[in-house]
């Protein structure tokens, strides 16, 4: 049995460790969100609702540029990262309430009026993730964070029915004297221990809810570029049928699946700008790349009930005599779910089609495998189990890509769609 939250938690700090300036923003909001709402005498469900909110409002900020644009005070463009942010999760049961919360989390109070926008409802739990992300944001690093509480206050103040609910300042002005509230923060700030946790609300996952959570977050992991928009349920289909035709065991064959929806998460701490350049990366920005690997693990590592899927999902770029990345493994030290995904991720690397390329042919694509696994690369017995059912594990990873197209394509309408509704008013 796997964590919700722990998974939901490293998917946050994901995607808070794209830029340096992002330093835990998404957990600082959450700690402001949750301490508000206690001062609101929130209820135990409301309070845990509106502080998971908080730790995923930032997940549709695709590029580093979106991100930093939001730390402003008076944020550029702020609807367009918390429209994505709803469509990531808005299909998934587990976060549907909180999809709705992120939707709107930069509308500005307007005297009332912003309890509806663009025709539909806000919650109010919206405006207390703005109010608590703005404080966030006003936070500098260049002092000690409890010398800077009355600056921040009074910058606050000064927004109030403008930008804030009045009610949600009284609670604000009810915490903010609280030494603890401010060492707090500079604690997460700084990624320390710290006094007050969050309460939040777990729920156990089986491995066929943890297969879509992990299907969730492939989407977030893929959506980020068009030029790997369908990459990870590519490599989750291929790799589960190379586990099914070597007669691995159903619970292995799904972890496997699971490890392929995921084996790319260190990817959100990428910029953008780099996973879609179409030129060649610098050594430095290559630098930044491989580092995915490393990320995933550690990531990963931290979720109870999920070593063995890590274990298959960060050791992809691993290679048999040594020579991968990031641990230098070799073949007395990698599992066979970690073979069957680096054949797994190799194969659908170069088979599926790229914005500024074809994916290879059958023969081309044999030639290569076949030289890496004489070049003790990758597992020949795996190569020669995906070459025996070359058909079927192909036909497994179109359906997939197809079907993950379809819903990109799908997602990048709606967004378009919101732009123009948006440009319109």
């Amino acid at each position: 049995m796997v964590s919700l939250l722990e998974l939901t938690l490293q998917l946050s700090r994901a995607s808070d460790m794209v830029s340096p300036e992002l330093n835990h923003h998404q957990r600082l909001v959450a700690y402001i969100t949750f301490n508000l709402g206690e001062a609101l005498n929130f209820d135990e469900k409301k309070l845990n609702l509106v502080s998971v909110a908080a730790v995923l409002h930032d997940i549709g900020g695709l590029s580093m540029q979106e991100r930093i644009n939001v730390l402003r005070f008076e944020a550029i463009n702020p609807h367009q990262h918390a429209r994505i942010g709803w469509l990531l999760l808005k299909d998934y049961r587990e976060f549907s309430e909180i999809a709705k919360i992120i939707k709107f989390h930069h509308v500005d109070w307007n005297d009332g009026k912003g309890l509806s926008f663009e025709g539909e409802t806000v919650m109010p739990e919206s405006h207390l993730i703005h109010l608590a992300d703005r404080i966030a944001t006003l936070i500098s690093r260049s002092e000690k964070i409890i010398n800077q509480k009355d600056r921040i206050y009074e910058k606050i103040v000064s927004a109030s029915g403008r930008k804030f609910d009045p009610n949600f300042i009284r609670a604000f002005e009810m915490i903010k004297d609280k030494e603890y509230f401010w060492y707090d923060l500079e604690s997460i700030f700084n990624g320390r221990r710290y006094y007050k946790k969050i309460n939040f609300k777990d729920q156990c996952l089986n491995i066929d809810e943890l297969i879509g959570i992990t299907k969730l977050y492939a989407r977030v992991i893929d959506f980020r570029s068009n030029f790997t928009a369908v990459h990870s349920e590519g490599v989750s289909a291929v790799a589960k049928r190379l586990a099914q035709h070597l007669n691995c065991d159903e619970l292995t064959c799904k972890k496997i699946q699971a490890a392929g929806y995921i084996h790319d998460i260190g990817k959100l701490s990428v910029p953008s700008e780099i996973l879609e350049k179409p030129a060649s990366l610098t050594r430095e920005e290559f630098a930044v790349m491989k580092e995915h690997t490393y990320h995933t693990y550690v990531l990963l590592h931290q979720v109870h009930g999920l070593e063995e899927i890590n274990e298959y999902a960060s050791m992809h770029h691993e290679r048999l005599d040594g020579t991968g990345y990031p641990f230098k493994l070799t073949e007395k030290d990698l599992s066979l779910g970690a073979r069957i995904m680096a054949v797994a991720d190799i194969f659908t690397a170069v088979t599926e089609n790229r914005p500024y390329r074809k994916g290879m042919q059958k023969d081309e694509v044999i030639r290569i495998l076949k030289n890496m696994a004489a070049d003790d690369k990758i597992d020949a017995s795996i190569v020669e189990i995906l070459i025996t059912f070359y058909q079927d594990i192909n036909k497994a990873r179109i359906k997939a890509q197809k079907k993950a197209r379809t819903r990109y394509e799908d997602f990048a309408k709606l967004l378009v769609q919101g732009e123009n509704n948006g440009n319109k008013k």
